[in-house]
């Protein structure tokens, strides 16, 4: 059987050939890549903060290519405090990057991946986005840079993973932290029906600067005003769509819906061990499966006002936090609240 590289088996463009880790043979452990890459990686070219480095794998009968930020601890001396920052669904590792200068003004080293699929990692069109397969996939960076314990971070779809992730791996988890996390409900179980990805993926084939900003600020920013730095968020995603990579990326995100609905969080949370800290917005009323929805189906979704506080008690060690006036993303919407609860709470 031949295998190709990470690269070409996207697309063979041969300027990515001078970074792409050749593998002769399939590699499941794999290998970091800690050199130039282009700007407009995989399709995503919004400007990180700090190098990107490359995590190459073999998984699912084909190599993969994990974007992710290294970010030093500011001394020596704090080596051993990790943080590992899992983003949302409409967002990339780069949104966690003011929480990531936080925290390692804190003490910490910051690792913020792009999950398989998503903005500068590779988009494969034939594989399983499974929350169980995501979470794996972290912890396989995590043992190739040597990281054995972590504080562990999601937003959104991230904190599914996170959430996940802390079931699979708890003696590798030193404190979990859930930002307004997707999974706090069983979407499915509330009459929310089924959508073949092939449709989700012609109704993502649509998707611009206008649509995007229009479903964020009724979901993540429910009921507040629209600021001018979250412009950059949106165009964050817009460029994906609009460029090389735009059809790949929809197909991806029909292709993480359709696992995402099937695989919500809620059922398990009382068999989380590690100590947990759950945040959310009490104006959230994000869920998926919204749109294809009938009102009375919708009327039942996303009222993280009272998902909140039922997920913190079912959970054995939580601490639980709900930010009053705040939507799905309090870290953006109110810097200064989100640090000022996230910092108390941090060893």
């Amino acid at each position: 059987m031949r295998i190709f590289s990470a690269f070409s088996a996207v697309s063979a463009i041969s300027s990515y050939a001078s970074f792409a880790l050749a593998q002769p043979s399939p590699d499941p452990v794999g290998t970091i890549y800690d050199g130039d890459v282009p700007a407009n990686l995989y399709g995503s070219d919004y400007p990180y903060p700090w190098p990107v480095k490359l995590y190459n794998f073999y998984n699912q009968r084909q190599n993969l290519t994990m974007a992710f930020m290294d970010v030093p601890a500011p001394c020596e001396n704090d080596k051993d405090k990790v943080a590992v920052l899992l983003h949302g669904g409409n967002f990339c590792g780069v949104t966690w990057s003011d929480t990531a200068r936080q925290l390692t003004a804190a003490g910490y080293r910051v690792i913020l991946p792009d999950d398989i699929g998503f903005c500068k990692s590779s988009k494969p069109q034939g594989y399983s986005y499974n929350v169980h397969q995501q979470a794996e996939n972290i912890k396989s960076l995590l043992n190739v840079l040597g990281i054995e314990k972590a504080t562990v971070m999601g937003h959104s779809m991230g904190g599914m993973i996170a959430t996940r992730f802390g079931l699979m791996y708890p003696d590798n988890v030193d404190q979990l932290f859930l930002v307004d996390p997707l999974g706090l409900e069983d979407w499915v179980a509330k009459g929310v029906p089924y959508v073949p990805v092939d449709a989700t993926y012609q109704g993502q084939l649509t998707q611009n600067f206008t649509t995007l900003k229009a479903y964020e600020q009724a979901s993540y920013f429910h009921g507040a005003e629209w600021k001018p730095e979250y412009d950059k968020w949106v165009q964050m995603l817009a460029n994906i769509y609009a460029g090389d990579y735009g059809s790949d990326y929809a197909y991806v995100m029909g292709l993480v819906t359709d696992a995402l609905l099937s695989q919500p969080i809620f059922y398990h949370l009382p068999l989380l061990k590690t100590r947990t800290y759950l945040m959310v917005g009490d104006a959230d009323v994000t869920a998926l499966g919204k749109q294809q929805s009938p009102p009375e189906v919708v009327a039942k979704l996303g009222h993280y006002a009272e998902l909140g506080p039922a997920a913190a008690a079912m959970i054995p060690n939580c601490t639980f936090h709900m930010f009053a006036g705040l939507g799905h993303a309090p870290f953006l919407q109110d810097p200064e609240a989100f640090y000022k609860v996230l910092l108390s709470w941090l060893d």
